[in-house]
């Protein structure tokens, strides 16, 4: 127990364990909020969308525990993994609060779905397309983040970026 409140405490341990939640969970939020608005049900689009928020909301704990391992990770790194981890974490600073405004998206359409349940269908139709801008953003950064410490995924160099080698 003392070893698992250990690796607990390393941010880079934390980013590394919740980073596949935006990611593969809004890819199942997703196809989960596609059935309900398909099936038209009032409850299943309302359980849809508190999926959307919650997964879409976990990408605040990613980023924190990404820019509290930064330091730490950065001086492990090769200099091309240091390039894509300053990379990955431009882009993270770039499109991560998409999935932020996602979160709070879905949150204005439970509200508006509990004050008008007829247009519920609706507002999921529309979650639908800011979860997809999410997913794309969300592939995107974790396309750059794979690229950090596994050279095999590594088939062009990382594009220079403005605050390269920076210590957040």
């Amino acid at each position: 127990m003392d070893l698992m409140l250990e690796l607990l405490e390393d941010p880079a341990y934390r980013h590394i364990l919740l980073n596949h939640l935006p990611l593969t969970g809004l890819g199942v939020a997703w196809f989960v909020l596609l059935w309900g608005a398909i099936e038209g049900r009032g409850r299943s689009i309302r359980f849809a969308l508190a999926l959307v928020l919650v997964v879409s909301a976990s990408v605040t704990v990613v980023m924190d525990a990404g820019d509290d391992a930064y330091p730490f990770v950065f001086d492990l790194l090769d200099g091309t993994g240091q390039a894509w981890l300053d990379h990955h974490t431009e882009l993270a600073d770039r499109w991560g609060f998409v999935m932020t405004l996602n979160a709070v998206l879905s949150a204005m359409a439970i509200g508006f779905g509990l004050w008008r349940e007829r247009l519920q269908r609706l507002a999921a139709v529309g979650i639908l397309v800011t979860t997809l801008a999410s997913l794309v953003a969300a592939g995107v950064i974790a396309e750059a983040g794979g690229k950090i410490r596994h050279s095999e995924f590594r088939l062009t160099d990382p594009p220079v970026t403005e605050g390269a080698g920076r210590i957040r």
